[in-house]
């Protein structure tokens, strides 16, 4: 029914009165809506905040606390630490360290590499000093294996696989020539001889005489003869007696055939056998009855005429 509306008053609502009708619905679910957002929202930052609390916490727990800073007692210093103290650590780094210092080094194992010749007669000694104790001597032409190392004048080598010294100036890379080997056996021009002429002797024939004479002593060496048969009547023609050394005479032979050039030589004689620069063998002589005239105890060295 139809209720009109009082001027001083609130309009009558019919629903209004009436229990669970649809405006107290209306507001119930308005409510429910904006308690379930806010309580959404506080939810939110209630679990935001409970992260954010561990982890600062996490970081306050990781980080580390400094220590606090204290002055030092100068005294406390002094009385616990000394300088003239040697510490135990210290003095054992040391002693490790003077003893690696002073360690022996190991000689190190030769390393040969490449055979050299001796050019001369060469003195081997121990150590590269001009004192050093001689422990050979090696002859013209043998063989020496050598190796990188050097000290001065000296180059090591090994000898009867030990290690000895040589003069560097006396080895060659090539294995020297007979003529180089003759000349190198021959021995350094070391004796006096007299000046001018001696036995008759040309002066070309001299040239030789002095070079041999200056080596080797000859105890007899014969010159002119004025009824030879050979040179020895121009005076060109020499005998050095070697008698029964036999060595000393083939040593003369081959010094003087290795200067053929130098001294003009003719012809050698030695042992009924003859060279000649035109042809440069030796070659058996006929018998001539005697060891004398088959020249077996004497060099006979014969001179071109200059």
């Amino acid at each position: 029914m139809y209720q009109p509306r009082r001027a001083d008053g609130p309009a009558a609502d019919s629903s209004a009165t009436v229990s669970g009708g649809p405006a107290k619905r209306a507001e119930q679910r308005w409510y429910a809506v904006a308690t379930d957002r806010v309580g959404q929202l506080f939810l939110g930052l209630a679990i935001t905040g409970t992260i954010g609390a561990l982890a600062i916490a996490g970081t306050a727990s990781a980080a580390p606390i400094a220590a606090p800073v204290t002055t030092p007692d100068p005294s406390v210093r002094a009385s616990s630490v000394s300088r003239e103290e040697v510490r135990p650590q210290i003095a054992a780094e040391d002693a490790l360290a003077l003893e690696a210092a002073t360690e022996s080094v190991a000689t190190p194992a030769l390393e040969p590499t490449r055979t050299m010749y001796a050019k001369k007669p060469v003195t081997v000694i121990a150590d590269p000093k001009a004192d050093a104790k001689k422990v050979a001597t090696v002859k013209v032409a043998d063989k020496l294996t050598v190796t990188p190392r050097t000290s001065g004048k000296y180059r090591l080598v090994t000898y009867k696989k030990d290690a000895a010294w040589v003069l560097q100036a006396a080895l060659s890379n090539t294995k020297p020539t007979e003529n180089e080997i003759a000349d190198g056996k021959a021995p350094a021009a070391a004796r006096k001889v007299p000046a001018g002429s001696v036995l008759g002797l040309q002066p070309e024939a001299m040239v030789v005489y002095r070079a041999v004479m200056a080596r080797w002593a000859v105890k007899n060496v014969g010159g002119w003869r004025a009824h030879s048969r050979s040179v020895h009547q121009f005076g060109r023609a020499i005998d050095f007696m070697t008698y029964a050394d036999a060595e000393q005479g083939y040593a003369i032979r081959n010094f003087v055939i290795a200067h053929y050039k130098e001294f003009g030589i003719d012809h050698v004689i030695f042992r009924q056998h003859i060279w000649t620069p035109y042809n440069q063998k030796w070659r058996l002589m006929e018998d001539r009855g005697n060891p004398t005239d088959n020249h077996m105890d004497h060099v006979h060295v014969a001179v071109k005429e200059r």
